[in-house]
């Protein structure tokens, strides 16, 4: 493929894996902050009890332990909205070069395709002209027949035919079916029948400009 798609496709894979390391890390940092939260408000509980033995430097302890763990827990979800807000725009801005690009590309393949398609229609006159030759070759059989026929009977003689076949089935084996052209289209190669007239070089990463 073209290389500003390769580009793009590597820069999004790129992201992709960096936001996926930053989700997971902040998914264990919520869960840290989860269990902090649930610890200092199981201490709370205990500290309002009658006779606790819970005193005011432990809850300070587990309140500043819980603290901590919410702001790392805010810092990596920050870290996160980051990424995925400079992947937006990254991958935002060079959208016009892929779409430029893309039209090139388009652009390139349509030609090297019309003119294969205009070798195509030369080939084809060029088919038809054989295929006139072949008629007027299979025309001077015919009349080679006909007038030896004519001369010798006029003689009086008894004459010894040689079969002439029609020309069409023939002909015939020179059309080109649909079955032959979805076999190139769907196997990149050609009909085995074909094979040994030419060799299908068919490279599929580029195709000739």
């Amino acid at each position: 493929m073209y290389p500003e798609l390769n580009h793009f496709k590597q820069m999004k894979k790129e992201y992709d894996i960096d936001i996926a390391r930053a989700q997971e890390k902040w998914q264990q940092l919520h869960k840290q902050k989860e269990w902090s939260s649930n610890e200092y408000e199981e201490l709370l509980n205990a500290y309002g009890v009658r006779n606790s033995k819970i005193t005011m430097d432990d809850l300070t302890e587990v309140k500043n332990k819980y603290l901590f763990a919410m702001e790392k827990e805010r810092n990596a979800m920050e870290q996160l909205d980051e990424l995925k807000e400079n992947r937006d725009d990254r991958l935002s801005e060079y959208l016009k070069t892929v779409y430029s690009s893309r039209d090139r590309e388009l652009d390139t393949a349509k030609n090297s395709m019309e003119k294969k398609i205009h070798q195509l229609e030369r080939l084809k006159a060029e088919y038809l002209m054989m295929v006139k030759q072949i008629q007027e070759i299979h025309a001077y059989r015919q009349s080679v027949e006909k007038e030896t026929h004519e001369a010798i009977t006029s003689y009086q003689q008894t004459y010894e035919p040689k079969e002439i076949l029609p020309l069409y089935p023939s002909l015939a084996r020179l059309e080109i079916p649909l079955s032959d052209i979805q076999h190139v289209f769907q196997k990149g190669e050609l009909p085995d029948h074909l094979k040994k007239y030419i060799h299908f070089n068919d490279d599929p990463k580029r195709f000739p400009r």
